[in-house]
């Protein structure tokens, strides 16, 4: 079983974004995929209610002082080949039990300067406990030109980053409140293209499998029942 941490102590990052794409994305890989809701608002917990208890990913809800035993849970009893785990902002005692879990922590990150000013602590939780993490450029405004600006910052403080980056595209929120994940509600889309982007690249970092051999729902998604 692979663990991916999604982390930012950075509030509105988009986290529980990422992580539900990602999840996602895995399923339609066919990657046995388990979401552990950390966060106290419970965003994932939520979309995961939306979607039915017959739909993977499946989606828990899941407190930091049980995260190993949910872990075992998620292996023993759920067969999960890939564990995503949402995080909370401002909570260190929330996030450091997920850091020590992960095998890769993905850290989302807008690009505006308060954003990019958070990167530090984060980066600094990771790295002081030697865990690989990776930095992933999230809700990109092309039209903004602060791409490139972003990307150095990143790179001058030495965490590595992703090639790619997500934009802040309408498909990605509209997917999330239908109960689905980009790769999902529009499979041919940009944004599910983007996902799709992510997840490979995060797949090569750690071994997850990349064909598309697609589960079949027993029962449709409940946003389109």
């Amino acid at each position: 079983m692979h663990v991916i941490t999604i982390a930012n102590l950075k509030g509105g990052a988009g986290k529980t974004t990422a992580a539900l794409h990602l999840a996602a994305a895995a399923e339609g890989h066919g990657v046995r995929t388990v979401v552990l809701d950390l966060d106290p608002q419970q965003g994932a917990a939520k979309w995961g209610d939306a979607r039915g208890p017959a739909n993977w990913p499946r989606v828990k809800s899941a407190f930091p002082v049980r995260l190993t035993q949910e872990l075992k849970d998620a292996t023993e009893k759920d067969g999960a080949q890939l564990v995503v785990i949402d995080t909370a902002a401002h909570t260190e005692t929330i996030l450091s039990p997920a850091i020590e879990a992960a095998d890769l922590i993905l850290i989302p990150c807008r690009t505006t300067a308060i954003d990019l000013q958070y990167l530090t602590a984060t980066a600094e939780l990771i790295q002081t406990r030697r865990k690989p993490g990776a930095v992933v450029l999230n809700a990109v405004d092309i039209r903004t030109n602060e791409l490139p600006g972003a990307r150095a910052v990143v790179e001058k403080l030495g965490i590595p980053l992703a090639p790619m980056h997500i934009s802040n595209l309408v498909a990605h929120s509209r997917a999330i409140t239908a109960g689905q994940g980009a790769t999902e509600y529009e499979p041919n889309g940009k944004a599910a293209s983007e996902i799709e982007e992510v997840y490979k690249w995060i797949s090569g970092l750690i071994g997850l499998s990349t064909s598309r051999k697609v589960r079949k729902q027993k029962q449709k998604l409940a946003a389109n029942a």
